[in-house]
């Protein structure tokens, strides 16, 4: 689209290049949409993102191999340029909402993101006005190379963070990185006031939201200097495999040492809080190494788990209540004999007292697994 093909190659013949510039466009639009579902992480909590992604992507590519069928049949090539320049318009909307729809649901990257996918328009409509030889100003030329060299910059930085971000969740969560700053953990009023916020964009979205407390209730406080920095690695790496299970745009953080809050916005799915219960429990409950020494035994979590169900709607919830009775229904549970427990209150009326479900495992796994 560029021109920078002819300019190298000048005995490139029009058709074969003509070839690349329809179906190149929206076969590469399919894969990078597919590709940014997959890095904003939402595809599993949000039916619009699963949607675009899926049969989405799916059409964007159809797309480009009908546009590349009808210009190799005897289509007229200015008239295939510009169905193709309308299908990658479409493929960078989808983009667009699906980067929008991660920073809704509490993904910081995804707010640059959106800012990419802005360039990627411009960057979009330039090369294609290029391609179909429209008459357009330097000023414009000048600012489609801006949106281009912005876009690629932006990518490739937000695609390492996240990169990073995910290292170094595996390292921590695995124990190999115990010495981290816990200040990215929000603690106690501004733990809370994240909840809040959790809270007020699910009854925004109209979508009910699930909050939890997770006690651990076989670490205790020692006066040592040691035991101390034993505790900080075992609440890290807990930390760690929490974040990885509820993802990037989700609460978690530390109401007081041994207890975790988490909540969870916007679930689509009635059964959520259930599958992400035993999918806690069972990651949780895994050994953590806190001594360097090869003969000592490593620490066996023993966690509890209670949760609370806040219906669509519930527009005047409280986040304070909330956590509280999180974390009484998680110290209840931690007394049940069984390995799991589930008592559920079925209500969805918003008005009327909140829903909750309160899980326990209380019994540690072996440690061969």
């Amino acid at each position: 689209m560029s021109g920078l093909p002819q300019l190298l190659w000048p005995a490139l013949a029009d058709g074969a290049l003509m070839v690349v510039k329809v179906a190149l466009g929206p076969l590469t639009a399919a894969v990078a949409l597919a590709y940014l579902g997959q890095w904003s992480g939402v595809r599993a909590d949000d039916r619009l993102v699963r949607a675009l992604m899926g049969p989405g992507a799916g059409c964007v590519a159809l797309s480009g191999a009908a546009l590349l069928v009808w210009y190799l049949a005897g289509g007229e090539g200015r008239q295939v340029l510009a169905w193709s320049a309308l299908v990658n318009g479409l493929a960078v909307l989808m983009g667009a909402l699906v980067a929008t729809r991660s920073a809704i649901l509490g993904d910081r990257l995804a707010r640059w993101m959106v800012v990419a996918c802005l360039c990627l328009a411009q960057m979009t409509a330039g090369l294609y006005g290029k391609g179909l030889g429209l008459d357009m100003s330097l000023r414009y030329w000048l600012l489609t190379a801006v949106a281009a060299a912005s876009y690629f910059i932006l990518v490739m930085t937000l695609i390492n963070m996240r990169y990073r971000e995910l290292a170094r969740l595996r390292r921590q969560a695995s124990g190999e990185m115990p010495r981290i700053d816990q200040a990215g953990l929000p603690r106690g009023a501004a733990l809370v006031g994240k909840v809040d916020d959790a809270l007020w964009r699910s009854a925004r979205m109209g979508r009910p939201c699930v909050v939890s407390a997770i006690v651990v209730t076989n670490l205790y406080a020692h006066g040592e200097a040691a035991a101390q920095d034993a505790e900080t690695e075992i609440v890290l790496t807990l930390a760690a495999r929490l974040r990885q299970d509820v993802g990037f745009r989700n609460v978690v953080g530390l109401l007081h040492q041994g207890c975790f809050v988490l909540a969870v916005s916007a679930v689509q799915d009635p059964h959520h809080h259930r599958v992400v219960g035993r999918r806690l429990i069972k990651n949780l409950r895994m050994a953590v190494t806190v001594s360097q020494d090869p003969l000592a035994l490593p620490f066996q979590p023993d966690v509890a788990i209670g949760v609370v169900h806040v219906p669509a709607g519930a527009a005047d919830a409280d986040a304070l209540r909330i956590v509280n009775l999180a974390e009484q229904l998680a110290l209840e549970a931690s007394h049940l004999p069984v390995r799991s427990r589930q008592a559920v209150w079925q209500n969805q009326a918003p008005s009327q007292p909140l829903p909750f479900v309160a899980a326990a495992a209380t019994a540690p796994a072996p440690l061969d697994g």
